[in-house]
């Protein structure tokens, strides 16, 4: 029959290991929850062609591979791809009426063994458009009454670095693209009521973007500076 003294060692030692499994599940959750916030943030930055505040998501050495376009090693690559390859050389920032959205859904993040490696899977709803334009020079989404739609599955790679997760490998494979018509685009709601007023104003337009921007009220992961939007309409 044990002693006292040695059922106060068993039990110091089960609290130990109960204390020990406790951190690393909280460590775990805390990491996936900082790869999620990641994920997202780049969502938001890519909607507002942000170029800079996406780059800074990578590590020096990460790279990018998107469809069929090649893959590009190395963060000032990623930046080059992004302004002059994805971004045709233009500045960052929306055009008046510019729509685009990528939605991230459905991820699935697994922590590797040494708590500073995760892989994740994610599918990403685009949405790209303008207001109509009949130019020659037009891209398919400018088309009058038409958006360009796709979707596609990320397949990606964060390390920890600092304690900070970033990408290190950021691959999407498009599902497929189309261009949807439709009959027009608007952006605002319907007026305020006058049967019963509001008891304050909305936020108002953003004119150079033709609508209301919602700020972000986080800044980046990274650099920790307050992101603010770019208008090239101003």
């Amino acid at each position: 029959m044990a002693t006292i003294d040695e059922l106060e060692e068993k039990i110091r030692v089960l609290e130990h290991k109960l204390e020990s499994v406790l951190e690393e599940r909280l460590q775990r959750q805390e990491d996936i929850h900082a790869i999620e916030r990641l994920q997202h943030m780049y969502g938001y930055y890519i909607d507002m062609l942000l170029y800079d505040e996406m780059t800074e998501l990578f590590t020096d050495s990460g790279s990018m591979e998107v469809g069929q376009r090649g893959r590009y090693v190395g963060k000032e690559n990623i930046r080059r791809f992004l302004t002059d390859v994805l971004g045709g050389k233009s500045q960052p920032g929306l055009h008046r009426n510019q729509v685009i959205n990528h939605t991230q859904h459905q991820g699935i993040i697994t922590i590797l063994p040494d708590g500073k490696t995760a892989l994740g899977r994610w599918r990403a709803l685009v949405q790209a458009g303008t207001t109509p334009s009949n130019s020659a020079d037009a891209a398919p989404a400018q088309l009058a009454g038409a958006m360009m739609w796709a979707d596609g599955v990320y397949e990606n790679t964060y390390v920890k670095e600092n304690g900070t997760w970033k990408f290190q490998r950021f691959w999407w494979s498009p599902t497929f693209y189309a261009t949807l018509k439709y009959d027009r685009m608007w952006f605002d709601t319907a007026p305020v009521s006058e049967d019963f007023p509001p008891q304050a104003n909305s936020h108002t337009v953003d004119a150079a973007l033709g609508r209301t921007f919602v700020p972000y009220h986080y800044v980046h992961p990274v650099t920790g500076k307050v992101v603010q939007p770019i208008f090239l309409d101003e």
